[in-house]
């Protein structure tokens, strides 16, 4: 087998003394770490002059470098991947800032993710029709582990009748829940709020995101329209104490009746 080579990234920055890199580096050298957790590795700045009572902070010192220690960088990444071992796209950006030159499993084979991405193949359809190997190669020490399947059993089973019944019926499926959706009365947020005494916070915390997003028919350049099924928001009008307690009142402003759906 193969051994995994592991090389030092190639550095286009120069470590600081002490150890040190700044964020514009990092950025360049790139790092599998989020922002909040770089955050806890940031060497303390001094930011602004304390006189007295009041601390004045100026352009300059909001601007002043940030740095962090090299090695906790580093060491933060790894125990990061560990955590994460099977988050392909995360050991593959891994992979990329420490150049290293994975093993890949044969080229007879995919993988579960590739798999998933060869189109009408789902988690339950995989476990139904098709039996996995094990690939195994060395990765930080340690050895990582993944399924693969047969190219030649996965044909042969896009083939078969009982396959193709399968996805053909559930995209017709789809294709008949996108006509109900479409034939469905729908309502606007700008609707909901001026006729029906919903408020924004109301919206988010019992609607949650809209059901349709739509094209907006005015302004080609402008956010799309969020419509929300009406039926859907009939049901929790009638049985959510929270909207009862807080819809706005209508009758400090009244609208015209004509405006008001059923």
């Amino acid at each position: 087998m193969k051994q995994q080579k592991h090389r030092k990234p190639a550095r286009n920055f120069t470590i600081r003394k002490g150890g040190y890199i700044t964020k514009s580096q990092l950025g360049k050298r790139g790092t599998i770490l989020s922002e909040s957790q770089l955050h806890d590795f940031e060497v303390e700045r001094k930011v602004g002059t304390t006189m007295g009572d009041v601390t004045v902070i100026t352009l300059e010192d909001l601007n002043t470098v940030r740095l962090f220690r090299y090695n906790d960088i580093e060491k933060a990444e790894k125990e990061l991947m560990l955590e994460n071992f099977n988050d392909v796209s995360m050991r593959r950006r891994f992979c990329e800032i420490w150049n290293i030159e994975m093993e890949t499993h044969p080229d007879t084979h995919f993988s579960h993710e590739e798999l998933l991405g060869r189109g009408h193949w789902t988690p339950e359809r995989i476990d139904r029709f098709l039996s996995c190997e094990s690939f195994s190669m060395p990765f930080l020490g340690g050895q990582l582990t993944y399924p693969i399947y047969l190219k030649s059993d996965i044909r042969k089973v896009e083939r078969s009748d009982d396959f193709k019944t399968l996805w053909q019926t559930e995209k017709q499926q789809k294709a008949a829940a996108r006509k109900a959706a479409r034939e469905k009365e729908k309502i606007t947020q700008t609707r909901l709020i001026s006729e029906r005494g919903w408020t924004k916070g109301l919206i988010n915390e019992l609607l949650g995101e809209p059901d349709v997003f739509l094209d907006n028919p005015h302004y080609k350049s402008a956010a799309p329209m969020r419509l929300y099924f009406l039926d859907r928001v009939k049901q929790i009008e009638q049985t959510s104490d929270v909207f009862k307690a807080r819809r706005k009142d209508r009758k400090k402003s009244p609208i015209k009746q004509r405006n008001q759906p059923n």
